[in-house]
């Protein structure tokens, strides 16, 4: 207990001095073209640091295994007993404290929009991304027996995950017997749903010659300015989330908390199963 009190006040030590950080890089951001690369950079990063600060998860169930093993042979306890005194002990005191801080911290020093509900939402996004980030750590690292092997197979997935999260490439001009990936990836979910969240309703220019459209990704009509519909220029966050092919209608926003909500619950019900039949890989 003295050893996990430490740990969670080292945890979130590194997490207001990681907030301050991104708070100070991206302090302030404004509403022109340099306010859009600034604010995907911001929720970039956020959703990233989600996904590897829960590479210490990978210790929960390794650290113990020899114990566990005894113990549950012996019949001190049942596997699911133990399965959720660790999720709950993992989940409240590493994930969900520290992911409602780091967003305290970092939302209103970046200057996303001021609105409870946008805000709301940008908190519950970090903690469902986090959450599912740690039940992948669990999953893959249930039936290891070394924590260095464990780290290695998360790194290379979220590196994966990372490449298909909508930003580094552009997810609409993938090849189509690659684009299924963009599916398993957990920073892309986050992203998208961050990104509708912070973008819809926000105008990064101050054109009075602003014609309407209809959005080819959501069927929704937006307002483009006419001289600032080059390849680099947005005159509003629509606009921007129509070029990366992002739909924002309502479900478009919700369906990637759902897609989280299943991943998560698929990876623990796998750390379950290994950890249920430990027998075997021991």
């Amino acid at each position: 207990l003295l050893n996990l009190r430490c740990f969670s006040f080292g945890q979130l030590g590194v997490t207001i001095f990681l907030a301050l950080i991104v708070g100070a890089i991206f302090f302030g951001v404004k509403d022109d073209q340099s306010g859009i690369q600034n604010r995907i950079g911001a929720l970039f990063f956020i959703t990233t640091n989600q996904c590897f600060s829960t590479l210490s998860a990978a210790e929960l169930f390794i650290t113990e295994r020899k114990l566990f093993v005894h113990e549950y042979i012996s019949g001190y306890y049942r596997v699911s007993v133990y399965f959720l005194s660790k999720i709950l002990s993992d989940i409240i005191t590493l994930r969900t404290i520290p992911a409602i801080i780091f967003s305290c911290v970092a939302y209103f020093m970046i200057g996303f929009k001021t609105t409870p509900a946008a805000f709301f939402i940008f908190m519950f996004t970090v903690t469902l991304v986090a959450y599912t980030a740690t039940a992948m750590t669990m999953a893959i690292s249930a039936d290891q027996s070394v924590v260095a092997m464990a780290n290695i197979f998360m790194t290379i997935s979220f590196v994966f995950m990372m490449i298909f999260s909508g930003l580094l490439v552009n997810l609409p001009s993938i090849m189509n017997w690659l684009a299924w990936l963009k599916y398993l990836s957990i920073p892309r979910y986050g992203l998208t749903a961050l990104e509708i969240n912070e973008f819809v309703g926000l105008k990064f220019c101050e054109d009075p010659a602003i014609h309407t459209t209809m959005s080819p990704a959501s069927g929704m009509m937006t307002n483009c300015s006419m001289n600032t519909t080059h390849a680099l220029g947005m005159c509003t966050g629509e606009q921007y989330l129509d070029y990366l092919g992002i739909e924002y209608t309502t479900w478009g926003l919700w369906e990637n908390h759902v897609a989280l909500a299943i991943m998560t619950l698929i990876f623990l019900v796998i750390a379950y199963l290994k950890l249920r039949f430990i027998k075997k890989f021991t």
